[in-house]
């Protein structure tokens, strides 16, 4: 298994051959987190191995709310009739070249915690992911993550079930 680490997006990283295969998650990383990163749109965090600076996967959080609508009818009991604040893991990605080396599950497992410890600073009841496509929605079912009845891709799972994962 590879020497990885996870940290912030800084301006030492190589992004430039970073490559997962999808255009979006490919151009994102390469061309527009650094404005997002300037205009406090969203916070990147980046794999990398040993003391290479070239990203071999990244993820993005960022906050958002879920309509009360969009919510399951079972998980909306006892929640009050307005957005429901989440975190939004908004992108994560894996270089081709890290395939297979469980890169993509180690960042999911890095976003949810960061997201718990978000969660005990401000109010947080989930994390919402929008999956790039049926492959991805796969990947965060796998996790636990649930479908939101609004839109296919559209996914969310409860702080209170990260919590329990963790053990927390």
């Amino acid at each position: 298994m590879a020497d990885w680490r996870i940290e912030r997006l800084d301006h030492s990283h190589e992004r430039s051959e970073f490559a997962c295969g999808k255009a979006p998650l490919d151009d994102f990383i390469r061309k527009l987190v650094s404005q997002y990163e300037k205009r406090n749109l969203g916070r990147t965090y980046v794999a990398v191995r040993g003391e290479e600076k070239r990203i071999f996967g990244y993820y993005t959080l960022t906050s958002g709310a879920v309509p009360f609508e969009s919510l399951p009818e079972g998980a909306s009991k006892k929640l009050p009739r307005h957005p429901v604040p989440v975190v939004l893991l908004a992108r994560l990605a894996v270089d081709t070249l890290a395939r297979g080396q469980r890169l993509g599950e180690m960042l999911l497992i890095d976003a949810l915690r960061r997201s718990l410890t978000l969660a005990e600073r401000v109010g947080i009841h989930a994390v919402e992911v929008d999956a790039v496509d049926a492959e991805a929605k796969a990947f965060y079912e796998k996790f636990g993550f649930v479908g939101l009845p609004d839109q296919e891709l559209h996914l969310y799972l409860p702080i209170a079930t990260i919590r329990a994962a963790f053990g927390d």
